[in-house]
């Protein structure tokens, strides 16, 4: 009867409990679902597989998802003429390659994972899957010249024949024949080696399917050894839903005056076109728009040929100005008239944003192509990128609205290690406000580098708000398709880098590597400033399985994080010079007992180090890129000690992923087994510890943190029994 009693008052529980849950079909913290993989596949790859099978059953988990089930799933790719598969960069559960088999001939190849219950995975790790190919030749770009290109400078264009022929991958526009000129364009970029060119063909023409026009640029990205920065951006903003118009784009080998000069980006130029932005231009009766504007600074500025006028903050290190790119009107008067305009203009923004005069902010600034800018902007971190140059923006006729417009030049953006500078001034700005372009950590764009978005952001929940909201669109669409697209384009352009190496020097495929790690971390930075979501708990990332160690960290902390198909613990500070971001342990060990754990270090090599000291005595360091690695330390002796592992960072600069992360701490000794039916692992027994067990047993799939505490009676299943034992605990009844 008390047994009857027991279950009986379990199943209410479990009834009110359901009475305040969501639909059984909802998924919500806990809940088991099925989630369907969709393999992504470049051009030259056709995938066979079931579609209806393509699935993994999941439950929500910190954020994460653990797998449910035992189950192996498996495609075939087959490889068209031409096309070749990339094992570099096809992504097949990468992380678990243990659990992956590839099989085949060159053609066709078939792909295996075995999943496992238990395994953690991301959402990203399941968006991104997908086989590649690279292909054998990229569209070939001819240039010749009526003078040798040394003698090509920036300022005055030079007639050329243009001949573009199609490489493996085709595209509707077809092959291309033409005349036109070409100058050299650029700042830094104009000083290296392998140089950026403007194009202007005599007509419009369709290169590479980009829209018809007659300005081009070919862009060879020198400081960017991925060569991808610039075109992950491009392709992802076509994804935006708020900017409209992102510069089209396509890779091609390029030969000047019959040299070969490298792998470049063809990309068409930023301007007032019916297909590109198209919002007309400003006349001498219409004086309040369409207008073309570019951001820009003090060095960058031809003041005798560009037209300039000023801005009415100055924030960076050289003064702030902004140039009217198009219309250019011969008429002088027209000319004065409409900077005149747009200088005024541009002062009641600054004073509406920064709240000094009665009007609204919302008069001036278009919300949604902002938004887009500023997430754009964040997610590479761009050093350039918070109004500080290269930025556009339009002003249409009749709409006092600012409108953010066409993402551009992003090579020395996502942490690029030789952005080694940061937007600080002591005169103009914030000075300890303005983040290193490289670190993980920190807001590049909304910062008082510019006051507009610093303001926007800090000032006005409404904007925050709105703006968090679309990041989290994002973060389901775009993000994951910019992550995959990585994969895709380094695989489709890997068979022709190594001429480009050859002659430039560059490390296409550590370059790529370097930067898949870097936006894998700033998305993960990103979605802790953005997203509504439960942190990892510490403890639970250290441990080996089953274990219950505790561990005690200090700001900058540690955190729980997900790295390579595992959880782990990840250091805190990264982005931030002259700090130490540290987690420790403290043991009564017996003579002979082991202490071990994995570790994996990104960071700047000789400098940045990863520290694992023992009672205080130093035991490794590392540094540079390692990948996991496993350590052993050895108790010689009984007593108590102290265990840190420490990230230390010097003043200046960052590398790779700038952190280390540490995984799988497990203690020969065992420690505390745990509080057993402590299910939750919340130090106490309740009846919710009961409920969880309870749920658990009847296939709802509650989470149950520590498996062993929540099997009582020792069975090796948690089951009913243990949950009516647990309530049993919980009501002082033996």
């Amino acid at each position: 009867m008390k047994r009857a009693r027991y279950l009986g008052l379990l199943l209410a529980l479990v009834m009110m409990f359901a009475a305040f849950s969501p639909a059984a079909d909802a998924v919500g913290a806990g809940e088991t679902h099925d989630i369907t993989i969709v393999p992504r596949h470049s051009e030259g790859v056709t995938l066979s597989y079931d579609e209806a099978a393509f699935t993994l059953r999941v439950s929500d988990f910190y954020g994460l998802l653990k797998v449910e089930e035992d189950k192996t799933l498996r495609l075939t790719a087959s490889f068209a003429q031409g096309w070749t598969y990339s094992e570099t960069y096809t992504d097949f559960f990468r992380g678990y390659e243990d659990r992956v088999t590839v099989t085949g001939s060159g053609t066709q190849k078939t792909f295996t994972f075995s999943a496992r219950r238990g395994d953690i995975l991301t959402r990203d790790a399941l968006d991104t899957v997908g086989i590649y190919a690279s292909a054998a030749a990229l569209p070939k770009l001819e240039i010749n010249a009526s003078v040798p290109f040394s003698q090509i400078g920036k300022e005055e264009y030079v007639s050329a024949d243009f001949t573009l022929t199609l490489g493996t991958k085709q595209y509707s526009s077809g092959d291309y024949s033409g005349t036109g000129s070409i100058k050299g364009r650029g700042n830094t970029s104009w000083g290296q080696p392998k140089k950026p060119y403007s194009i202007k063909l005599s007509s419009k023409a369709s290169l590479l399917d980009i829209p018809k026009t007659k300005k081009y640029a070919i862009i060879p990205s020198y400081s960017d050894p991925s060569l991808l920065r610039n075109y992950i951006t491009y392709k992802a903003g076509l994804m935006l839903s708020g900017i409209d118009y992102v510069p089209k784009c396509e890779f091609v080998e390029v030969y000047l005056n019959g040299a070969y000069n490298g792998v470049y980006l063809l990309v068409e130029r930023v301007s007032l076109e019916s297909n590109k932005i198209d919002i007309g231009e400003a006349t001498a009766e219409e004086l309040t728009g369409g207008y073309l504007i570019e951001k820009d600074i003090d060095g960058k500025i031809d003041y005798s040929a560009d037209q300039w006028f000023d801005c009415p903050y100055w924030a960076n290190q050289s003064k702030d100005y902004f140039v009217l790119k198009e219309p250019e009107p011969d008429d002088a008067s027209l000319k004065e008239a409409m900077l005149s305009y747009l200088t005024d203009y541009m002062q009641s923004v600054h004073e509406a944003i920064l709240g000094s005069s009665a009007e609204p902010y919302t008069k001036y600034v278009d919300v949604d192509t902002w938004i887009d800018f500023i997430i754009v902007q964040e997610l590479a971190k761009n050093i350039d990128g918070n109004l500080k140059t290269s930025c556009y923006l339009v002003k249409k006729a009749q709409d006092d609205k600012l409108y953010m417009t066409a993402p551009w030049d992003f090579d020395l953006a996502y942490g690029n290690p030789a952005t080694t500078w940061n937007n600080a001034d002591h005169t103009h700005n914030d000075y300890y406000d303005c983040p290193n372009a490289t670190g993980l950590s920190d807001f590049m764009t909304i910062n008082s580098s510019c006051p507009w978005f610093d303001h926007l952001y800090d000032d006005h929940e409404e904007f925050r708000n709105a703006l968090t909201e679309r990041y989290a669109e994002y973060r389901r669409t775009m993000i994951p398709a910019m992550l995959a697209m990585l994969d895709e384009e380094a695989a489709y352009i890997s068979a022709a880098m190594p001429r480009d190496e050859q002659k430039w020097g560059v490390r296409f495929n550590s370059g790529v590597s370097a930067l898949r790690d870097w936006l894998t971390g700033r998305i993960g930075w990103l979605d802790g400033e953005w997203l509504e979501s439960e942190q990892i708990d510490l403890d639970l990332a250290l441990n080996a399985a089953g274990g219950s160690l505790h561990f005690t960290t200090a700001s900058p902390e540690f955190i729980g994080a997900v790295k390579d198909g595992r959880i782990a613990g990840m250091s805190g500070n990264a982005g931030q010079d002259s700090s130490t971001s540290s987690v420790s342990l403290t043991l009564a060990m017996a003579a002979g007992e082991t202490l071990s754990f994995d570790y994996k270090v990104s960071t700047e090599s000789g400098y940045d180090k990863l520290l694992f000291t023992v009672n205080g005595q130093n035991k490794l360091t590392e540094s540079g890129e390692k990948d996991w690695t496993r350590y052993t330390f050895t108790a010689g002796s009984a007593g108590s000690y102290t265990f840190v592992w420490k990230y230390e960072k010097d003043y200046s600069f960052a590398s790779g992923s700038d952190c280390v992360w540490i995984d799988e701490v497990d203690w020969s000794g065992g420690g505390d087994a745990g509080l057993p039916g402590d299910a939750d692992d919340n130090g106490f027994v309740e009846a919710a510890d009961a409920l969880i067990v309870l749920r658990y047993s009847m296939g709802m799939d509650q989470i149950v943190p520590n498996e062993r505490n929540a099997d009582v009676n020792d069975s090796g299943t948690i089951d009913a029994e243990d949950a009516l034992i647990i309530l049993r605990m919980s009501m002082g009844i033996e």
